[in-house]
């Protein structure tokens, strides 16, 4: 089923301007119930925080301006506090993984289920949500899954980091990028070819940070160094090695190299192991260290009109 099937949208395109008055949101992420950071923070001065999530969050904000929404009609909604959330109506895309503090969403958000993520408890603790606004969009087939076993139509989308553009011309001098994060499988170092380990360089896909929460500022700051880190990869990266799904995600979609490898496979990667293999230690003596250029146009182009539909569907209900 095409996403533009599922979400039972025909007919003409979105306008290329949407009304002045009407706010979407898009995630920033404070960890308010994230305690082992705080724990941390109080041991060590700083904790560590996934940069994977503000990749979701460029991602959503670059499609809303393409589809012609202002930066005036976005809003940031904290994940972690979105219960509490008492800013203006807004269309929140749930483009990320959430939790049980995100639930019951108040009644100024109305939720855009593109690139969704939540574990049995949360979707079986929010049926009636779920069933008001299916069917739901889900990052990965272990979500959509989770979803029809309770009579929820849902179906796959993949993560919005997809979408981001191709880069337009590959490096003259590339090398191979060890992109790592809290988990990283170091046995598959000596697998490494010679002449991909004398031009390699490691990159710690997180951010240290000495506040807990988050504030909107320090949100800020890691979504400028998560651009700067793209923008790396984009400029300079022959191919990509790493275990982290939003660094392979978004740099599949700049057409970059990627060779995903993990110390186990989880359900997170049940989506994206349909566009690449990801490999496991008793895998790693075949990997293939030189993998086709990826292409995720098809997918890309899927999200996207899946995002101006819905962008659609919010300017009319005004």
């Amino acid at each position: 089923m095409g996403l533009r099937t599922a979400l039972g949208l025909k007919g003409k395109k979105a306008a290329s301007q949407s009304r002045p008055g009407h706010k979407f949101g898009v995630l920033r992420f404070g960890y308010e119930d994230f305690f082992s950071f705080d724990e941390r923070r109080r041991l060590y001065g700083s904790y560590d925080v996934n940069l994977g999530d503000n990749a979701q969050s460029i991602a959503a904000r670059n499609l809303l301006r393409d589809l012609g929404v202002g930066d005036e009609q976005i809003v940031t909604v904290n994940r972690d506090t979105l219960a509490k959330y008492k800013g203006p109506p807004c269309s929140l895309i749930m483009n990320a993984v959430f939790f049980k503090q995100s639930f019951p969403l108040p009644p100024a958000i109305r939720p855009i289920f593109i690139g969704f993520q939540a574990d049995e408890h949360v979707i079986s603790s929010n049926l009636a949500l779920f069933k008001l606004h299916e069917p739901i969009g889900c990052r990965d087939v272990a979500t959509t899954e989770r979803m029809k076993a309770h009579g929820i139509s849902a179906f796959t989308t993949g993560c919005v980091t997809l979408t981001f553009p191709p880069r337009e011309q590959e490096p003259e001098q590339g090398r191979l990028l060890i992109v790592y994060g809290s988990e990283f499988p170091s046995s598959v170092l000596r697998y490494i070819p010679k002449e991909l380990s004398e031009q390699c360089e490691f990159i710690y896909h997180r951010l240290p940070v000495d506040e807990f929460p988050v504030s909107e500022r320090t949100h800020q700051l890691a979504e400028t160094h998560e651009k700067a880190l793209l923008d790396r990869y984009r400029r300079s990266a022959k191919l990509v090695l790493t275990p982290l799904h939003h660094v392979a995600a978004p740099c599949m979609a700049m057409e970059i190299p990627v060779i995903v490898c993990r110390s186990k496979n989880d359900d997170r990667f049940s989506f994206l192991e349909k566009l690449t293999r990801v490999y496991t230690p008793d895998q790693f003596s075949s990997i293939d260290w030189n993998p086709a250029k990826p292409d995720v146009s098809r997918i890309r182009d899927s999200i996207r009109e899946l995002f101006s539909r819905h962008t659609e569907v919010a300017r009319a209900s005004e």
